[in-house]
């Protein structure tokens, strides 16, 4: 029991100080952006974020400081990912939406908009969605409870039935909101020289249009180092895969690639 408790003790006396080294590594970071040093806080904060406890609960604050480190060096596009990503980890985190509509702004493309929008900066899709499904089986019980105990008691019964209809509806409209329900199939360009389509996945296929730096895509196929892509309508076409980058951040649970 005593060398139980002593391995223990050593285990918890290494998740702290791990915990601390990786503290202290994320405030060099952050003093390093605050003092006008953004090509280093970028080196450090992509060193943080292969840390193992990033990749499986990826900060959304450290992809958001990234990003700041990646505008203030002039890579633009690659800012737009690190902000994307951010919100798709935390679509209520405003500081990200804030900051990526002026990149985007910069770039000369559209904002983010619509109704799936306007809900996830209001509500977290992962609050709807477990707050929505512990209330409407709470209503479901309880009608089940109801019928069996007091049957003649209508309205309570309607009133649980309203329950479950709005509480099931609410982890539906969280799924139908959350991003990373469609993230493995979108890539950001992040290549600084717009990458032209191509009609086949080849330098010599007929070119068809270019992509801006920053627009996020719909990967639709792979062929080695070409990605099919769509940017929107008349925007289809192979470029190679070295311009985008996958949205999903290394390791998340929207994807298993880099």
């Amino acid at each position: 029991m005593r060398r139980f408790l002593s391995l223990l003790g050593l285990v918890c006396m290494a998740l702290a100080s791990l915990h601390a080294d990786t503290a202290s590594q994320a405030q060099a970071a952050t003093e390093s952006l605050r003092s006008g040093h953004p090509i280093d806080a970028a080196s450090r904060y992509r060193t943080l974020l292969t840390d193992p406890s990033f990749r499986t609960a990826c900060s959304p604050e450290l992809w958001y400081n990234l990003g700041l480190a990646e505008e203030k060096s002039a890579n633009t596009a690659v800012a737009s990912l690190c902000y994307r990503r951010a919100l798709l980890l935390d679509p209520t985190f405003t500081p990200a939406r804030r900051q990526l509509e002026m990149v985007l702004g910069t770039l000369g493309l559209p904002t983010p908009s619509g109704w799936h929008e306007s809900v996830r900066q209001v509500l977290h899709p992962e609050l709807l969605i477990v707050a929505g499904s512990i209330i409407g089986w709470v209503g479901v019980f309880g009608v089940i409870l109801f019928i069996f105990l007091a049957p003649r008691r209508k309205i309570a019964i309607a009133a649980l039935i309203v329950l479950v209809v709005l509480g099931h509806g609410a982890a539906v409209l969280g799924t139908l909101v959350d991003p990373r329900r469609v993230a493995a199939d979108k890539a950001v360009v992040t290549a600084k020289k717009a990458p032209v389509l191509h009609a086949t996945p080849a330098d010599s296929g007929a070119p068809g249009g270019t992509l801006s730096p920053g627009l996020l895509v719909s990967v639709l196929s792979r062929n080695g180092a070409w990605w099919y892509v769509s940017g929107g309508p008349g925007l289809t076409g192979w470029i190679p895969s070295d311009t985008v980058t996958p949205l999903p951040p290394a390791g998340s649970s929207s994807t298993g690639g880099s």
